[in-house]
């Protein structure tokens, strides 16, 4: 049963096979020839050659991030490489088609300096009115623990009270990003900062809140 349904179905499968008989693994170059099967499929096309203008809407036309339309595009391209070698197409017509650009991300990489500086700009923003203290107190506790223990974005919202160990002066986190748990030792200065917040918090009554990072009681 052939796996295409489109007008070059016969010209896949062949090529797949050639594929095949040269050793490479049928995935993932199989299901990204499908989905340009199935785009081919969809269009009603007559049998006949397809322009470059054709693969640009195409491009234009998948509903995927970018590095997955890249990948489809350069398995067909080798595909029409492949139909030039058997005389079907005299030029590739995806040789000029360009990729789509990525969304890189790109960390920024702070100095010391810098990370001491913008911890000093958060402390420096809190504000001292009662219905605000606490929360931005806690503000600044979620930027510490960021920056001095090495923490992920969404560890500190997520730590309960009993998650810190003030007598081995560390952080217990359950279940990280790939499912592990992790200890997480606190330096000297981050530990009395942790202390003054919890000592504040009881101050003004807020005893029950499991979590170690509260908002406004």
């Amino acid at each position: 049963m052939n796996p295409f349904n489109s007008f070059l179905a016969p010209q896949l499968s062949d090529y797949v096979a050639y594929r095949e008989s040269l050793g490479y693994a049928a995935d993932p170059l199989n299901s990204r020839l499908k989905m340009f099967d199935n785009y081919l499929a969809k269009q009603n096309l007559e049998p006949g050659l397809l322009s470059p203008s054709f693969f640009l809407r195409m491009r234009a036309d998948m509903n995927n991030e970018a590095r997955s339309v890249n990948n489809v595009l350069s398995v067909v391209r080798v595909f029409f490489g492949y139909l030039v070698r058997c005389g079907y197409y005299k030029s590739n017509p995806l040789m000029d088609i360009p990729p789509l650009p990525l969304n890189e991300i790109i960390p920024f990489i702070f100095s010391e300096n810098q990370v001491g500086e913008l911890l000093l700009a958060v402390e420096k923003s809190i504000r001292r009115e009662s219905r605000y203290f606490i929360k931005d107190l806690s503000v600044y506790l979620a930027f510490l623990l960021l920056a001095r223990c090495g923490m992920r974005v969404s560890e500190p919202l997520r730590m309960r009270r009993h998650h810190y160990r003030p007598s081995e002066r560390s952080l217990y986190i359950e279940k990280t990003k790939f499912k592990k748990d992790r200890l997480i030792p606190v330096p000297k200065t981050v530990d009395r900062e942790i202390k003054n917040y919890l000592k504040v918090r009881e101050a003004l009554g807020d005893r029950h809140n499991p979590y170690l990072l509260a908002g406004t009681p």
